[in-house]
């Protein structure tokens, strides 16, 4: 006899996370579940309705989604039998391995038009795709985790995986992912002013521009801005261009005079001061452990 279950996690590890196969074999309502991070879903077989304050929706194979998080969902799965089960797919990824796959992208040659696209897209509660190419790619990771024990395994889950974040980078997808690796920006004002940061740190960026998208008095931007991120917006500025040449650096993609220029700064010698100020050493010095390491 068959064992009647509401839920049954079946899950893989991940060199840089978790995926799990969420299985019911039974008909219930109002279930209730939450996330604490971001996370991706994709249904396999069978149909749950899904319900929270900002959400109601027919969860079907062939949808991709990205839950709300840390907010209250309520489940009803009214089919589900032990010959028609439901199955969905969850894909949870360490904040540290998003951050590296979304920083190489922002370097990467060609990329030009997914910042553009990704400098238009707000995040919004959740995210619905019927991709097909990104629902195949999911398909795929599980599929790997069923059938292949070779000893490359972790390098083609990382190569699927990338695969993945590529196609979601230029969505509302992708604006939910970076909030699992970005430090939590409550004001929304505020947070806009930090994407645009990241976004375009290679260019000239005055207070004045910043002030205008914050679509608030300058005087009420500085206090806001200090209050959200604990620094100045110029400080703020010079920290995350010297904190981006530093990946470039590590990368070993480009000589420390076009990472200068590439990291936002007018001269080399300007470029190299700041880096000593807040690093407490030469760029060159840094370059010359990692060539060393190599």
């Amino acid at each position: 006899m068959q064992d009647k279950f509401i839920e049954r996690g079946t899950h893989y590890p991940l060199k840089h996370g978790r995926l799990s196969l969420f299985e019911t074999n039974c008909s219930c309502k109002d279930i209730q579940f939450h996330f604490k991070q971001y996370v991706m879903t994709l249904m396999l077989s069978g149909h749950k309705t899904i319900e929270s304050e900002n959400l109601k929706f027919e969860f079907f194979p062939g949808t991709f989604f990205i839950p709300e998080k840390e907010k209250i969902n309520q489940v009803s799965i009214p089919n589900a039998s032990f010959t028609n089960p439901t199955q969905c797919l969850v894909l949870e990824l360490n904040p540290s391995f998003l951050k590296r796959v979304y920083e190489g992208i922002l370097y990467a040659e060609g990329t030009e038009k997914l910042l553009q696209n990704l400098s238009r897209v707000e995040a919004k509660h959740h995210f619905l795709s019927n991709d097909q190419l990104l629902i195949n790619a999911f398909k795929r990771l599980y599929d790997i985790q069923l059938n292949d024990n070779a000893d490359c395994k972790p390098l083609i889950d990382e190569l699927i995986i990338k695969e993945i974040i590529y196609r979601l980078f230029s969505t509302e997808g992708m604006a939910l992912l970076k909030q699992n690796f970005k430090k939590s920006i409550e004001d929304d004002c505020i947070r806009k002013v930090i994407n645009y940061i990241s976004l375009n740190i290679s260019q000239k960026i005055t207070i004045e521009e910043l002030t205008k998208l914050a679509g608030i008095g300058q005087t009420t931007f500085f206090k806001l801005f200090k209050k959200a991120t604990g620094t100045t917006p110029v400080e703020y500025i010079l920290k995350e261009r010297i904190r981006q040449a530093k990946i470039m650096i590590q990368k070993g993609r480009f000589s420390l005079k076009e990472i200068a220029y590439k990291s936002g700064f007018n001269s080399y010698e300007y470029f190299c001061s700041s880096f000593k100020k807040i690093e407490g050493s030469n760029p060159s010095q840094l370059k010359g452990k990692i060539e060393v390491s190599v």
